[in-house]
């Protein structure tokens, strides 16, 4: 009896979040067992956003935005269409200081008011967080309880101006779970995602928000 009883409850459990997860986020039919990537692009919004966003509608893909909070009241439009496609916004700080060289007041501020500008114009709870440059410390744990997400592959595409350079960067060495960093303030990362996403999915990846990956990671540990 007892057995039964258990095997109920583990049923029970996947069958609600699994109906969690294809409420909550635009990819439907998540199969734990299926490989994952998850596409991030810092540092936005800017004039490339709408492309990046219509590219990754196009071909039913999803990613996760870590946009600076001062660029928010530049571009609404862009903020609501990020959320609006089903893609998500993760806090990547107001002003985009590194973060350990700050007093507490002013961590607090960095990463407070991002989540604020998003709660108050557009209902929106950010989950997520990336530190500028990937530098959090220990503080940041202390005063938020966002996700820290930083990234397993670095496409550099701030740095080489060479579409063909980032698109192998990204590509070359796929695992699932990896977490590609991308920005969405160079053109060039524009010109390269078609290709990135094509790959990704010619080798039996889904492109997933981070917080997709962090249920579907949740969901596998049962």
């Amino acid at each position: 009896m007892l057995k039964k009883l258990s095997f109920l409850i583990i049923i029970i459990f996947f069958s609600y979040f699994g109906v969690i997860i294809s409420r909550a986020y635009k990819t439907n039919n998540i199969d734990i067992n299926d490989k994952f990537i998850a596409l991030t692009f810092d540092d936005g919004p800017s004039k490339y956003t709408n492309e990046i966003i219509k590219i990754l509608s196009e071909n039913d893909c999803s990613a996760t935005f870590f946009i600076v909070g001062n660029k928010i009241h530049n571009y609404p439009n862009t903020i609501q269409k990020i959320i609006d496609s089903g893609n998500e916004i993760g806090n990547h700080t107001y002003s985009h200081k590194i973060l350990t060289k700050l007093n507490m007041n002013e961590l607090k501020f960095e990463i407070n008011t991002t989540n604020q500008l998003l709660k108050r114009n557009f209902n929106y709870d950010i989950k997520v967080i990336r530190p500028s440059y990937g530098i959090s410390g220990n503080k940041l744990k202390k005063i938020t309880d966002l996700s820290i997400t930083l990234w397993n592959i670095d496409t550099l595409d701030w740095k080489y101006h060479s579409v063909e350079r980032i698109i192998k960067r990204a590509t070359n060495n796929l695992k699932d779970g990896n977490i590609i960093l991308m920005h969405d303030s160079y053109k060039r990362s524009v010109l390269a995602l078609k290709e990135i996403i094509s790959i990704i999915k010619k080798q039996g990846y889904k492109c997933v928000t981070i917080s997709e990956l962090n249920a579907i990671k949740k969901l596998r540990e049962y």
